[in-house]
């Protein structure tokens, strides 16, 4: 005997049958209508081929046709439209997708599809086959998907296509398809500062074998190419070949000479591209120089440069000593600010390092001295987040613009906190657990603070453990924090009570989503050896730890750490603690005489018209 129940079971399904089928009875219906040429009230024409179709289903999915058939077009009575620079193959694909949702791509036809989904902006047909093209692109095909996405404003397409030139621009602008590309293409090329070359001669051939090409059609575009060209980047003996080259090839010609110091060669060039640095790990350490005798000459804080290129290790000019300061990088530029003194005060200062010029200069100070506080950079601002002053915990924050270099203060965190971990990402800075009193008083921060710098409002989120001293890296849509000392006991500590039982961690890692609560998805091994506070960070989608003077790597897949072959070198100065470390960009070795010295910099090249 069926039940009222069973019936509202039944008719349950019998809905959900025709919900299910409602999509696949509009396909088959639309399908049966265009194979039978029913019902059409439109004919789209190409290569004199005729397709009958339909004006609703074509507007619904194309704000080009929408307009065509909606407003006073010839097309809207005459109900034909003629397609002159289609082939005829392409619209048939395209109203076979349109009337099933199949489509066949292929390498042969994916672009002209593409071409003529944008020119029709048929949006959902553009997307899946600008899927396809980034794909499947390659060496020989990315300069014609490059030349496609930027004339069609495709920007997804546009940054993969991007990445494989600015990856590979010396061996492609010597491929047969560069001299194919338009003059615009060619210039928004050039004019990136992500190309990733070594020197500026390089971006001047590139100009060279496009010109040559087809002298008849390029040689009067030569002077716009040229002013792509950095050319005060150049050094002197690149500057003899470019002049003795242009001399010999277009005859009479104009060269332009300034007299530029490295500010001025990075002003009139528009700066360095990116294949003109390296990446450095910098490490802040404290480290005592020694005279003869070993008798100890001063303590100060030294920076040390681990070549992620070419593995090797250099020495930056160090500072006075400081204890427990604030370290961070901006691109080029080192950032030190606060810290302790050895006679035990606190200062407020702020220093600068600019790898461009190898020199330290003196910023202003923060209103409040700190020293174990949180350091962080955010679109152009610096933050300095907490920490301690004297025997205080601090709750207070202030930010710096790099612009105006000046600072402001913004809102107090909810609490007095130091020790901590802190990390930027998307917008955000996170200060995970550290302790919110003395660390002799005892009081552990189980928690993560999350401030939003547009919002300018801090939010709490609980953590199961203690987690101090250790070091935090945004990567991967999250925060890698990596050792320092972890205790996952459920007793809290009151104040007075010393925290001996914190020394279980230290080789613990985990990890945090954007929301600030642990993932245990993600896996992170454990460090390979013990060291307080790590000295972490990302480069090349990899942790690199540095360990004494030891590098090691591990990437997110991978079930362990791996060792760099290379060691720091031995130097002058005795190795006590590393403290911190960040990614520097520093300028080649060959480019470093350039920035540093006042010399005759060639700035424009004008050639006389054949």
């Amino acid at each position: 005997m069926e039940t009222k129940k069973d019936q509202e079971s039944a008719e349950e399904d019998d809905i959900y049958v025709k919900f299910s089928s409602f999509g696949h009875y509009m396909t088959q219906g639309l399908k049966r209508l265009y194979e039978t040429q029913q019902l059409c009230d439109a004919i789209l024409v190409a290569e004199g081929k005729n397709f009958p179709c339909h004006r609703a289903l074509l507007a619904s999915f194309s704000p080009y046709f929408h307009a065509m058939f909606t407003r006073p077009f010839r097309e809207c009575w005459e109900r034909q439209v003629v397609f002159e620079e289609m082939a005829s193959c392409i619209l048939q694909k395209i109203l076979h997708y349109l009337y099933t949702g199949e489509l066949l791509l292929t390498p042969e036809t994916a672009q002209d599809l593409f071409t003529a989904a944008s020119r029709l902006v048929i949006l959902p047909l553009q997307e899946i086959i600008g899927r396809f093209l980034a794909d499947s692109i390659s060496m020989d095909s990315c300069l014609g998907i490059y030349a496609l996405a930027y004339a069609h404003n495709h920007q997804a397409l546009l940054r993969v296509a991007t990445h494989h030139i600015t990856l590979n621009f010396e061996s492609l602008s010597e491929h047969d398809a560069f001299p194919e590309l338009d003059l615009s293409t060619v210039i928004s090329i050039l004019s990136s500062d992500k190309l990733l070359v070594s020197s500026e001669l390089t971006v001047y051939h590139a100009v060279q074998h496009w010109v040559r090409s087809q002298p008849a059609t390029h040689f009067s575009l030569i002077k716009t190419l040229l002013g792509q060209v950095r050319l005060p980047l150049l050094t002197s003996e690149e500057i003899m070949t470019v002049q003795k080259d242009i001399l010999a090839e277009y005859g009479h010609a104009h060269l332009q000479w300034e007299q530029l110091d490295g500010a001025g060669r990075l002003l009139r060039s528009g700066g360095l591209r990116h294949g003109m640095y390296d990446d450095w790990i910098v490490s802040l350490g404290l480290f005592v120089s020694n005279m003869q005798g070993g008798v100890v000459e001063r303590l100060k804080t030294h920076f040390l440069g681990f070549n992620l290129q070419t593995e090797s290790w250099e020495e930056i000019p160090p500072l006075m000593y400081l204890d427990s300061s604030g370290f961070l990088s901006v691109g080029h530029k080192l950032y030190v600010s606060g810290g302790q003194r050895l006679n035990g005060s606190v200062l407020g200062n702020l220093h600068e390092f600019d790898a461009l010029t190898g020199q330290w200069v003196q910023l202003p100070s923060m209103s409040v001295p700190r020293r174990e506080h949180g350091f962080l950079a955010c679109k152009q601002k610096l933050y300095a987040l907490g920490g301690r002053s004297g025997r205080s915990v601090l709750d207070s924050a202030e930010s710096f613009d790099l612009v105006r270099e000046s600072w402001s203060p913004i809102a107090s965190l909810p609490f007095a906190v130091s020790h901590f971990a802190s990390a930027t990402l998307k917008n955000q800075l996170y200060l995970i657990g550290g302790f919110s009193h003395t660390r002799s008083s005892g009081l552990a921060h189980r928690g993560i603070l999350i401030y939003d710098t547009g919002l300018n409002v801090w939010n709490q989120v609980p953590l199961a453990f203690q987690c101090y001293k250790s070091t935090a890296v945004a990567m991967n849509n999250g925060i890698f924090v990596i050792g320092g000392l972890v205790e996952e006991s459920s007793c809290r500590e009151t104040p007075g009570t010393v925290i001996r039982a914190l020394i279980s961690g230290t080789h613990k890692c985990f990890f945090l989503s954007k929301d600030g609560t642990v993932s245990h998805d993600v896996f992170i091994p454990e460090l390979p050896i013990l060291v307080l506070p790590p000295c972490a960070v990302q480069w090349q989608r990899r942790i690199h730890v540095l360990v004494g003077n030891t590098i090691y790597q591990w990437k997110p897949g991978e079930r362990s750490w791996t060792r760099s072959r290379k060691n720091a070198p031995s130097t002058r100065v005795t190795f006590l603690t590393v403290i911190n470390g960040v990614t520097l960009r520093v300028p080649k070795k060959t480019l470093q005489p350039l920035l540093r010295e006042a010399s005759a910099a060639l700035t424009a090249v004008w050639v006389a018209d054949k």
